[in-house]
């Protein structure tokens, strides 16, 4: 019997030690694996050619957004926030430096005349109804290998 009561007394000492310092209204602690992130505009990317690609070729790209509507009628217009056009931008290139600008599902790009064998990007970023891109930034991309035949 004694030795039940001490291990009953042992069990209630130990809960209120760590119980001790414990700040109840304390929120609860994330979940590890929590997505904490709130989820923006997506875009999504295909090409009917990306190998072999040749200067002066006509590229059609299909464009998918989620989160963001495109609308041409408003290109130009006051900002209204989530809707928009995107840029078809080569590589690096940014600001003014696009190669086609629409708000179509699906559109058609030609490959510059200079550009240089190996492997380009192709990237649709999503831009405010002011030409503005996104803040944080929402784009796609597909890979071109270039190889003249």
């Amino acid at each position: 019997m004694r030795t039940i009561f001490l291990a009953l007394l042992t069990a209630f000492a130990l809960a209120v030690v760590t119980s001790c310092g414990k700040d109840d209204d304390a929120p609860p602690a994330p979940e590890e694996n929590a997505d904490t992130t709130t989820a923006g505009p997506t875009v999504k990317v295909s090409a009917d050619k990306t190998h072999a690609v040749q200067p002066g070729d006509e590229i059609t790209l299909t464009i998918e957004v989620s989160g963001f509507t495109l609308d041409p009628a408003k290109m130009e217009q006051t900002n209204e926030d989530g809707v928009g056009h995107y840029r078809v931008y080569l590589d690096d290139a940014s600001g003014a430096d696009y190669l086609i600008e629409g708000a179509d599902n699906s559109t058609k790009v030609t490959v510059p005349g200079d550009i240089t064998d190996g492997s380009h990007d192709l990237r649709v970023v999503l831009h405010n109804n002011d030409r503005t891109p996104l803040e944080p930034a929402a784009e796609g991309s597909v890979l071109l290998i270039v190889y003249r035949l």
